[in-house]
């Protein structure tokens, strides 16, 4: 119970430090089984809060919501349906342009340059390749150029 005081945990992360402490196998499976029963233990709630908290709250895209999701011990097949769900093509590209919003304020750097730099940072995040360019070609000229939209 003490695990579960600071952060909500998935069930692989709840096995995982079971496991270190020397309870593995059936009762491992037993505390997991009892902390469903009580409500504790809920993948497919705490997954789809994480996936919409990752995309809205850090700027992440698909992949990186994925990998960060299979890095908290979560079931592949979990893991596949809550970011179809969660994320559609339009959200990714408004997603992906957000984040570049708020990463370059200032707007990007000039030319070509700077539309590569912007593709990277959103490629680096998990986007698409396809929303990375959207998102990048729906930022106005005059931001893309570096110049203050607001003289």
């Amino acid at each position: 119970m003490r695990m579960l005081a600071r952060r909500a945990l998935s069930e692989g992360e709840i096995r995982g430090r079971l496991e270190k402490k020397g309870f593995s196998g059936g009762p491992a499976e037993a505390a997991i089984r009892r902390l469903r029963e009580l409500g504790l233990a809920d993948d497919p709630g705490l997954c789809g809060r994480l996936a919409v908290h990752y995309r809205e709250t850090r700027g992440y895209g698909p992949a990186k919501i994925a990998w960060t999701l299979r890095r908290r011990g979560f079931p592949r097949e979990l893991i596949e349906e809550t970011v179809r769900r969660s994320c559609s093509p339009e959200e990714e590209i408004e997603a992906a342009a957000a984040a570049l919003r708020k990463k370059f304020r200032g707007g990007l750097p000039p030319g070509r340059e700077g539309a590569a730099r912007a593709y990277r940072f959103l490629a680096g995040r998990g986007f698409s390749p396809d929303a990375c360019r959207r998102a990048v070609g729906r930022i106005p000229k005059d931001i893309q150029e570096g110049e203050d939209p607001n003289p």
